[in-house]
């Protein structure tokens, strides 16, 4: 009976042993490893994900941040949120199967990132001119007005004598062997005014019997027909160029002392003055003459005498 006994009672604690080992290896599957947390630091409001072994000892299971859950699953792994009352500093993380933890971890909160601000910069930048652009200039259309020329006159006094030529602006010139008397010309006051752009130019100011006489303008219509007439008589002619510019002899058919204006038609009117001047010769011969009656009076005298 005794052996009986002793064999009872070992029977017992082997099953009882035998348990307990089988309850150690159920458990240690899952306690034996570690929780995973990535990652394990970060500021609040991030997010971390905690992966852990399989052996879970239940199929739903919950992530909790200081023993409160904030995620579950059913898997391996869980996504959580780091929640934003957290301060700076070091927090249990765990999972458990209904509120009893099998594995924790820690993670580590750290301080929000420094945001500074800075003022914004106005840059003013100057406009880029690109050296060598063209520019385009429109000019406004010139109007030509036809204005005669201007004449300047000079009063001018003169002195006749019986041995001198004297040349005035009157048809006549008078000698006399009485003394020598002045004779004044009128008198004009002189005016000089600016010259019109587009007036005749006149090579000459005066013109004496043989001299040539040019005329030069400008402003009439290309390759326009010039005319040009004096006292209602045709003087001369010519064509304009390209550019309304012409040049053209003038003659005149008689002579006539005194100032003559000429006028250019060519789509215009243009006109200038040029004053004819005329030598007399009356003076000379006068005096030839009274230089030959004293030689014959001298002579006579002189046979008498002898």
């Amino acid at each position: 009976m005794r052996t009986v006994g002793r064999i009872g009672g070992r029977g017992v604690a082997g099953i009882a042993a035998l348990f307990a080992l089988l309850a150690l290896l159920a458990v240690t599957p899952a306690s034996a490893q570690s929780l995973t947390l990535s990652p394990d630091k970060g500021p609040t409001g991030s997010a971390f994900t905690a992966t852990w072994p399989k052996g879970a000892p239940c199929r739903v299971v919950q992530l909790r941040w200081s023993g409160t859950a904030i995620a579950s699953a059913t898997g391996t792994s869980a996504t959580g949120t780091v929640p934003e009352s957290a301060k700076p500093g070091v927090y249990a993380v765990d999972v458990a199967c209904d509120n009893d933890p099998f594995l924790r971890a820690t993670f580590e909160v750290t301080p929000p990132p420094t945001t500074v601000t800075s003022p914004p910069v106005t840059t003013t930048s100057k406009p880029v001119v690109t050296p060598g652009t063209p520019v385009t200039t429109t000019r406004p259309p010139v109007t030509t007005t036809t204005r005669s020329r201007p004449t300047t006159t000079s009063s001018t006094s003169t002195t006749t004598t019986s041995t001198t030529t004297t040349t005035t602006d009157s048809t006549t010139s008078t000698t006399s062997d009485t003394p020598p008397q002045a004779t004044t010309a009128p008198s004009t006051t002189a005016q000089t005014t600016a010259r019109p752009e587009g007036d005749l130019e006149l090579d000459r100011e005066s013109l004496q019997p043989g001299d040539s006489l040019s005329a030069t303008g400008d402003g009439c219509a290309p390759n326009h027909p010039v005319v040009l007439t004096s006292g209602g008589e045709k003087v001369g002619e010519a064509v304009s160029d390209g550019t309304g510019r012409f040049t053209a002899r003038v003659e005149f058919a008689r002579v006539e002392p005194g100032r003559h204006v000429v006028t250019a038609e060519c789509g215009i009117v243009l006109t200038g003055a040029v004053d004819q001047i005329v030598t007399s010769s009356t003076s000379g011969s006068s005096s030839t003459l009274v230089v030959l009656v004293f030689f014959v009076l001298a002579g006579a005298a002189l046979i008498r005498v002898t």
